[in-house]
């Protein structure tokens, strides 16, 4: 009698999963709907509908193939993620494990950015519609810039008006101390964004113990080469996801510490109070923090960030900008913008698929098999998936998501754990990633 786990079958000696043969579907679904949003979006704009700008809808940007020296360099990381890291992920120690997988992720970033260029790492920055080209107004005076920053927000370059006034500020920060321009702006993304790979790992294991360290041990190559990576070293978003996930990392060390817990949750509440500044979009993903204290039950140090969060919020409305005036000024900006005009349903369902773009073929082959993780991830993930499912309901995110969801993308991919025993599964995460790369010209 066969008394295998009815996980298994057997078909000519190869032992196949049921969760492998269900993730293969899922990827093939999510496939065949990226095809069919690629083929309605150029649809609809030939009929003179606003879809994106480009022509690779749902994705903003062009189809265009090239490749350089960067790609290949790029190519190279990810064999070797594939060949070693499995392996490296699962016996080195666990710091050497982050802060590894911290530098391949960096370093696949910046080589997939370079396929245009050592320039294209900073080019996105240097937008006349990005945060560096309000830096010197700022410089004039910082403290004007923050009290008349709802009543001038339509004056300034898109991106910033469609954020608070976090992101311009500290960039006039780093200009005054000898760090301006769009080389250090380009590190400050690449470093802090990359980062993510820690913070989440940091998440995981406190929330989760052993079996959430064994999680992200098993799932770090497929993180490293997911395709969100496209976008990491090039967008400011890359930057509010690193915030963001150590704003959560920082709670989740101090509502499982067995010692002193203020200190932790104090500079929780410090990281996670900067956040509605840098992005309204991370308002809602800062749910992430409150999986915490569920899985935790222990709320103190919740209260505490919570308390430093609502601190902060009164700190910049003393300094003259109210956080809802911010909305509600945005909220005005993009009604007058070309975004308006997208059609909802379409970007319904295009946001979504986007947001499996953003994990890769391994992150979302590996969501089927969550029920195999611990509650912790699965709290996470579902909670980043709703997050995005608001974002995409409400209508607001109409497209771009490619760097708007980085701050969510980077707590699904550990799903890839799942699937860890394959290694066609990081051959797949790792060629979607490089492809998309070499066929996709990003405005970011």
């Amino acid at each position: 009698m066969d008394t295998r786990p009815p996980e298994t079958i057997e078909r000519q000696g190869t032992v196949v999963t049921t969760s492998s043969r269900g993730s293969v579907g899922a990827v093939a679904v999510w496939g065949a709907a990226l095809l069919g949003l690629w083929l309605t979006g150029r649809a609809l704009t030939d009929a003179g509908a606003v879809v994106t700008y480009g022509s690779a809808p749902p994705f903003m940007g062009y189809l265009h193939w090239r490749a350089s020296v960067g790609t290949l360099v790029a190519a190279l990381v990810a064999l070797l993620v594939v060949l070693l890291g499995p392996r490296f992920a699962r016996s080195a120690s666990w710091v050497v494990v982050l802060l590894v997988g911290w530098t391949a992720s960096a370093a696949f970033a910046v080589a997939l950015a370079t396929t245009d260029g050592l320039r294209a790492l900073a080019a996105p920055l240097t937008h006349d519609q990005d945060y560096l080209a309000v830096v010197p107004r700022v410089l004039e005076d910082p403290a004007a810039f923050v009290r008349s920053y709802a009543e001038n927000a339509l004056d300034y370059p898109v991106h910033v008006r469609g954020h608070p006034p976090g992101m311009p500020l500290l960039l006039a920060g780093l200009d005054r101390v000898g760090l301006g321009g769009p080389g250090a702006a380009a590190a400050l993304v690449i470093l802090v964004g990359t980062s993510t790979v820690v913070a989440v790992g940091l998440t995981v294991r406190a929330l989760a113990g052993t079996a959430g360290e064994d999680t992200v041990r098993r799932a770090l190559p497929a993180v490293v080469l997911a395709p969100s990576a496209l976008w990491m070293a090039t967008t400011a978003d890359a930057f509010f996801a690193g915030v963001l996930a150590w704003g959560v990392a920082l709670l989740a060390i101090a509502s499982t510490r067995s010692g002193r817990a203020w200190p932790w949750a104090l500079a929780a509440g410090v990281v996670l109070g900067l956040c509605p500044f840098l992005s309204y979009g991370l308002l809602p993903m800062g749910a992430l923090a409150l999986v915490v204290g569920v899985v935790t039950r222990r709320w103190v140090p919740t209260v505490v960030a919570g308390a430093v969060v609502l601190a902060t919020v009164g700190a910049w409305a003393a300094a003259g900008f109210w956080l809802p005036d911010g909305l509600a000024v945005t909220h005005v900006a993009s009604s007058l913008g070309r975004a308006a005009d997208r059609p909802y349903l379409y970007f319904l369902l295009a946001d979504l698929v986007l947001l499996g773009a953003l994990i890769g073929p391994a992150g979302v082959g590996g969501l089927v098999g969550l029920r195999r993780l611990t509650r912790e991830v699965q709290l996470l993930v579902a909670v980043a998936l709703g997050a995005a499912l608001v974002g995409a309901l409400s209508g607001v995110e109409r497209g771009e998501v490619e760097r708007i969801w980085l701050p969510l993308a980077c707590w699904l991919v550990p799903a890839a754990a799942t699937l860890a025993d394959r290694r066609a599964w990081l051959v797949a995460q790792a060629a979607a990633t490089v492809v998309l790369q070499v066929v996709l010209v990003s405005p970011w």
